[in-house]
């Protein structure tokens, strides 16, 4: 603890006090209000007690004089957040247009009432929004989503009526068994439904978002009672699809306090069962590879790695038939980390026979395949599956392509993606979820990589047909 004496107080023109200022983008998330000086618009910069700092937009041929006293209005003419009188404080030239500091001379602003006035000021244009979106949802598509909510609701309420029993261990078990057995049929064709409905609507036209904002406010609630689709939906991590939902959909836990929580978990990992299938995918890949007699060593580089279970499942067995250097290339440091733990004992253990590096990279530099693969030798075996569906199809191409510059001759390069068609993940993931991906077929794949020279192509399917993978030989 100081004393006063102690206490240093500021210097030069900070020693003025000026009420403090907050930021426009700080108080208003999604966008900040719009400000009028006299009859001319403008942009909010800040807001303090006593004044406005303003910027001048686009298309202002005159701007005010330092003192010149103007009218200042903060929101809507129909709407007001803000009505006052003002004198341009100090004007700050810009490359285009001007800074303005301007002092509120008739009264105090009042912040925390502007920003709440503002908050139910959106809200209230979501819900006319909103409002008239519904009216663009087809009659189908409100009668699936109830047929979902009803489905839904019934096991539940039947589990939660069971669990209120308190039921030993093995009847709960017994009972949640008998509820997916009967469940899941009845959810696939009610999903295949929604992939019906919304294959002829325009992606991420009116029509598609409509429908979109209507199943969040339907069903998502009900999803989210779920960990498996809770976590898809509320992207904890910033991003869809991380490492975590990977393992759940490799691990196949039940999660959940209650019964009924364990059911719709089990729900949406019906939805993600094509994500483990395609790790069985790699790790079979891996394994048959890893058993060419024309390579006394393999290098193996995963892009868009997340928890590489396939790796640490591989690297299991008793002994290698070869020696094995993987890479492992994530823009997830949790990911890299959670991989690097799992594999270290198994590498240990293997005495020399086995490495595996990670790379730590930015989505950006994922697509830079040359700045991430040109200080490692040629490849073997080069897979990602998963990234492309993030990708046009243009960049898609540009990453396939690259990607087999890397490779030794004789090398295999897999692609997966989440494949398009009336079985895909894309209604529940899409409009449940909102985890939005490039769906793709077959010939969709093989066209980016149409163009390599002296490669040999083909596409395989997942049990499921929800993924499909690229496979790229080189000669």
């Amino acid at each position: 603890m100081r004393t006063y004496e102690e206490l240093s107080g500021a210097r030069g023109r900070e020693m003025f006090y000026r009420a403090e200022r907050y930021r426009a983008v700080d108080l208003f998330r999604r966008h900040a209000p719009a400000l009028t000086l006299d009859a001319d618009a403008y942009l909010l910069r800040n807001l303090s007690l006593s004044g406005i700092g303003a910027a001048s937009g686009r298309g202002i041929n005159h701007l005010p004089e330092v003192g010149q006293r103007v009218n200042v209005l903060l929101g809507a003419p129909e709407f007001p957040l803000f009505e006052g009188t003002g004198e341009i404080a100090r004007i700050e030239p810009r490359q285009i247009g001007a800074n303005l500091g301007v002092r509120i001379v008739d009264r105090c602003i009042d912040i925390g009432q502007i920003v709440t006035r503002y908050q139910k000021f959106l809200i209230q244009t979501d819900l006319d929004a909103w409002s008239s979106a519904d009216a663009e949802v087809s009659p189908a598509y409100r009668q699936l989503c109830s047929d979902v909510l009803h489905l839904l609701r019934t096991y539940r309420a039947g589990l939660d009526r069971f669990e209120a029993m308190k039921p030993d261990a093995a009847a709960a078990a017994d009972m949640l068994a008998a509820c997916e057995e009967r469940l899941l049929p009845r959810w696939r064709a009610l999903w295949l439904k929604g992939n019906e409905l919304v294959a002829p609507i325009e992606r991420g036209g009116r029509l598609w978002q409509a429908a979109k904002r209507y199943t969040e406010l339907v069903l998502t609630p009900d999803f989210i009672l779920g960990a498996f689709a809770r976590r898809c939906y509320q992207k904890p991590l910033g991003y869809p699809g991380d490492f975590e939902v990977m393992n759940m959909a490799y691990d196949w836990r039940q999660e959940g306090e209650k019964l009924s929580d364990k059911l719709i978990h089990r729900v949406g990992l019906e939805v993600g069962e094509c994500i483990a299938n395609r790790m069985t995918m790699m790790r079979q890949v891996i394994a048959e590879a890893a058993t060419d007699p024309a390579r006394p060593a393999l290098r193996i580089a995963s892009l868009g790695s997340g928890p590489a279970r396939e790796v640490i499942d591989y690297l299991k067995i008793p002994a290698l038939p070869r020696p094995v250097d993987i890479t492992l290339i994530d823009q997830d440091h949790a990911a890299l980390s959670h991989a690097y733990e799992r594999t270290l004992p198994e590498v240990m253990r293997h005495k020399g026979q086995a490495t595996v590096s990670c790379l730590h990279a930015s989505f950006a530099q994922l697509l830079k395949t040359g700045e991430l693969f040109g200080k490692l030798p040629s490849q073997d075996l080069i897979y990602s599956v998963g990234l492309i569906d993030y990708l046009s199809a243009r960049r898609a191409k540009a990453l396939v392509e690259s990607l087999y510059q890397h490779l030794a001759p004789g090398g295999l390069l897999l692609v997966g993606n989440m494949k398009s068609g009336a079985s895909s993940t894309l209604w529940p993931v899409e409009f449940i979820t909102d985890w939005s991906l490039a769906y793709r077929d077959g010939v969709e794949l093989l066209a980016l990589a149409a163009d390599l020279p002296g490669a040999a192509l083909s596409v395989s399917a997942d049990k499921t047909d929800r993924v499909c993978v690229l496979t790229v030989r080189k000669s």
